[in-house]
This record gives structure tokens, C-alpha cells and sequence, in this order.
């Protein structure tokens, strides 16, 4: 999926929200712009709702993971958002510093979310799981090892719990 945040904004009826924290806090009125016109992509990751990125200073694009409950999805919207809008209100031409600093947090409280690090979504969480396959099993106790991907070949693995190797599954 690819739309740029002024699409999402627009399609999620955040209009008001967006701009009322820009009243609060912007100085440069070419900011809004500029955000606005940063992609959004669909992420492939797991286990992380969301991320901002940016290259050489500049924003890049903004990854969602669209898997996750819809209440979710806007908070994680928004709390990538602010780190866009602290980016170019702060650190404009430069690399991103201190993501989760006092101006993501100023940033994160004018749009309306909770300043916080790691939100959680049962959805993502249970397809993650379903993805989940039997890479190793213990030749001791018969444990099964779940992962995504499968271990590296030329390695022995040990059972933290009962001391057997672990035989890997091809």
C-alpha cells in the first residue's frame, strides 16, 4: 500500500488534530507541506507497528504495519508523525537524534497520544504466531524450537533447560 501522510490524514479524518498541535508548535510554515508529502508504506515487520525513516536528513517514508487493530493504527500513525514534524522542526538537515526525546514527547502530546515507546497489538501479535515454525527440536527432552526463520546451519545449538543439543530441522 502507498499514500502519503496528507492521503492518510485526510482518509482518517485527523485534518483537525494535525492542525492545531502545527499551531502549538511550528515556527516555519513549510514544514506542514514537506510532512504532508512523505510516503507511508505497507512494513513487512512483525513486531513493530510502525517506524519512521529518513535518510541524509531528510524523511523518507513512514512504515506501517496496516495488520493492526484501527484504534491502533492512528496512534501509531501519530506517534511516527511526531517523529517526522521533531525531525524537521528540530533537526532539519541532519540526521535524527534522540527519537524519544522532549521534542518527540511535545510533539507526541499536541497531536493527542501518549508519549510512550512500544504499543502493543493483539492482531499483529497472533500473526506473528501463526507464522511461527518448528526450526529445531531438543534430542534430550524433545523441545520444540518456533521461529520465523530458520537457525544458521554451521552451529550447534544448545537447550537452555535440559543441557541437549538441538537436532535442526530443514
Amino acid at each position: 500500500m502507498f499514500m502519503t501522510v496528507a492521503e492518510f490524514i485526510a482518509e482518517k479524518k485527523l485534518q483537525s488534530r494535525i492542525h492545531s498541535a502545527c499551531e502549538r508548535l511550528l515556527t516555519d510554515a513549510t514544514i506542514l507541506p514537506r510532512v504532508e508529502a512523505v510516503p507511508i508504506r505497507k512494513s513487512r515487520a512483525l513486531r513493530r507497528l510502525g517506524s519512521y525513516v529518513e535518510r541524509d536528513g531528510k524523511p523518507r517514508e513512514i512504515r506501517l504495519q496496516f495488520a493492526q487493530e484501527e484504534e491502533s493504527l492512528v496512534d501509531t500513525f501519530l506517534h511516527e508523525l511526531a517523529h517526522c514534524f521533531d525531525h524537521l522542526a528540530n533537526q532539519s538537515g541532519k540526521s535524527y537524534r534522540l527519537a524519544h526525546g522532549s521534542g518527540w514527547k511535545a510533539w507526541a502530546e499536541a497531536l493527542g497520544i501518549e508519549p510512550v515507546r512500544c504499543g502493543e497489538s493483539r492482531q499483529l501479535r497472533s500473526l506473528a504466531e501463526s507464522r511461527l515454525k518448528v526450526v529445531a527440536v531438543c534430542e534430550r527432552c524433545g523441545f520444540e524450537l518456533h521461529r520465523l526463520r530458520r537457525l544458521p546451519r554451521r552451529r550447534r545449538y544448545l537447550h537452555i533447560q535440559c543441557g541437549g543439543r538441538f537436532k535442526v530441522i530443514s
